[in-house]
């Protein structure tokens, strides 16, 4: 009986003491940044470039994504006349999503989920999904000019690729509007 004891001791030391495993979801890659841009240019990929975030463009960012953290103080793009690819991340309920945006002349040629990290709302990577934004443009309120209907159980994820799809094109206008 004391041996007994002292083995159901021992399991119950080893199984509380062990380090705690944080669950981690696994990540979705969809498509490698180097070919969502290659993609994009049919090719013929241009020099990366980088946009610094400042004075109203900074206000404008910040007003769209107030509450899921900072501001970057820069963004890093492709551009190609007046056609630009963004590569972003914004989190959905606790993890980043990485989605490819592609800007012409103002307004969203493609969206793509690049990786999807969170553990639900993966349906947002579908066409069906993506093809909402084809199109899109910002209105004066810094809001997409179309609605964009949601998926059931995927609201965050959803919510978060329109944040994407807006900053994209406040950067886009904004590294364009000299042109």
């Amino acid at each position: 009986m004391k041996y007994i004891g002292s083995v159901v001791l021992l399991i119950i030391l080893a199984v509380t003491s062990a380090p705690a495993q944080t669950y981690k979801p696994a990540e979705r890659v969809y498509k490698k940044t180097t070919q969502y841009v290659e993609d994009a240019f049919g090719g013929n990929v241009p020099k990366k470039e980088t946009v610094w975030v400042i004075g109203e463009l900074r206000d404008n960012i910040n007003s769209v994504n107030a509450e899921f953290g900072g501001t970057p103080v820069r963004y890093r793009y492709w551009r190609q006349g007046n056609r630009t690819v963004w590569v972003l991340e914004n989190i959905a309920r606790t993890m980043p999503i990485t989605t490819g945006v592609t800007v012409e002349n103002g307004q969203i040629e493609d969206i793509s989920v690049l990786i999807y990290r969170e553990t639900r709302g993966h349906e947002i990577q579908n066409r069906i999904h993506r093809a909402q934004f084809y199109g899109v443009k910002l209105n004066d309120e810094i809001a997409l000019d179309k609605p964009i209907n949601g998926i059931s159980g995927s609201t965050l994820s959803a919510n978060s690729m329109k944040r994407m799809a807006r900053i994209a094109l406040l950067l886009h206008n904004d590294v364009t509007e000299d042109d």
